[in-house]
């Protein structure tokens, strides 16, 4: 192998290992509200949404999941929603809620990164009863992510 090849082989090498991924760990705890939250509860026909993540902060490119808590638990509702951003476009990243053992809605999610260190996120959610899903209601929550 000549000198240039090898010096062509080791910078193709050194160019590769930067693609690897970063290790970072999430410390995921029970449902809150984020300290960035513009509300914490919604309320619909005089029932109140608890609106809750799993992270303290909300970090780009890692997973985190979106808790929606009716506090009238009699009533069977349907949520769905999305995330776009507030003060710079993004997309629309669509929210898949599910109901889990305890009757609350989880979404599980992820935010893309962008060139601004924070960034304000809009978290729209359409909430209607399962007996009359056309009279659905609408509304939102803004939130803060942080670069990873």
């Amino acid at each position: 192998m000549s000198k240039s090849t090898r010096g062509l082989f080791f910078v193709l090498i050194f160019l590769l290992m930067g693609c690897s991924p970063k290790k970072q760990s999430v410390n995921y705890i029970a449902p809150q509200c984020l300290s960035s939250q513009s509300q914490c509860h919604v309320y619909i026909e005089q029932t109140r949404f608890d609106v809750l993540f799993n992270v303290a902060r909300v970090t780009t490119e890692q997973t985190f999941n979106i808790v929606v808590k009716a506090k009238s638990l009699e009533d069977k509702f349907l949520i769905n929603g999305f995330l776009e951003g507030k003060e710079m476009y993004m997309g629309k990243i669509p929210l898949f809620f599910e109901k889990d053992g305890q009757g609350n809605f989880v979404a599980s999610t992820m935010l893309g990164s962008c060139a601004e260190k924070k960034m304000i996120w809009r978290m729209w959610l359409t909430i209607s009863e399962q007996d009359n899903p056309d009279k659905a209601q609408q509304v939102f929550i803004d939130f803060t992510s942080y670069r990873a």
